[in-house]
């Protein structure tokens, strides 16, 4: 006996097109997203990097991009591309250094090597409160002399020079050494930088002739 039941046939649905990966972020400067423009290579304007670094400037700057011609301006003496990898490279002990860091997976590593540096330097890092690495480098690390949480979003440089829109989060300045912690406080009070300014100044438990200690 044949069925009247007709059998349900699902229409065949022309595959969906996967979604194309982001594209992977270089390493070498800030990155965030512009609306207007494609690029995602973002450099700390020159006039914040020269004042930071002072009269006598940084030494080193171990994440330039590949070309520094790219870069606005130098921001070192000596620049250290990703083919040189400027985490593996060492770094000379009285080497200044400025530090804008790949943002995102690693930070960690950069934020240690600096902070234990014993020429010292700055680093500018996204103002995130919860990571582990801003904890343990930045907050509760005897090196860090000081910090500048800015404030508003800065606004970073394309490599053709123009200036973008604001950044997608805050910024705090990491200040490691006196010296370094003298130019950041100067870059704010010279208005180059707009923040608050916070020097770090570790207490410290010194003995007693009776043998106690106190915090003095």
């Amino acid at each position: 006996m044949q069925s009247n039941v007709l059998q349900f046939k699902p229409a065949l649905r022309p595959k969906r097109l996967s979604a194309p990966k982001a594209a992977r972020l270089t390493t070498a400067c800030y990155k965030a997203s512009d609306k207007d423009h494609s690029t995602v290579d973002w450099y700390t304007p020159p006039a914040i990097v020269e004042a930071l670094g002072g009269k006598e400037g940084f030494d080193l700057d171990p994440c330039t991009p590949e070309d520094p011609s790219r870069l606005p301006a130098p921001t070192a003496r000596r620049m250290i591309p990703p083919s040189q990898d400027g985490l593996a490279t060492p770094w000379w002990p009285r080497a200044f250094v400025w530090l804008n860091p790949p943002y995102g997976k690693g930070m960690d590593k950069w934020m240690a090597k600096l902070a234990n540096h014993p020429g010292g330097g700055v680093a500018l890092v996204p103002a995130h409160m919860d990571p582990g690495w801003m904890h343990e480098f930045v907050l509760n690390h005897p090196n860090t002399t000081a910090i500048l949480l800015t404030r508003g979003r800065l606004k970073f440089t394309r490599p053709d020079g123009t200036t973008g829109t604001a950044a997608p989060t805050g910024s705090v300045f990491v200040a490691y050494g006196a010296r370094a912690a003298r130019n950041l406080q100067k870059a704010q009070e010279d208005g180059v930088l707009r923040g608050k300014f916070f020097a770090i100044q570790r207490v410290t438990k010194v003995a007693c002739a009776d043998g106690n200690s106190a915090n003095q």
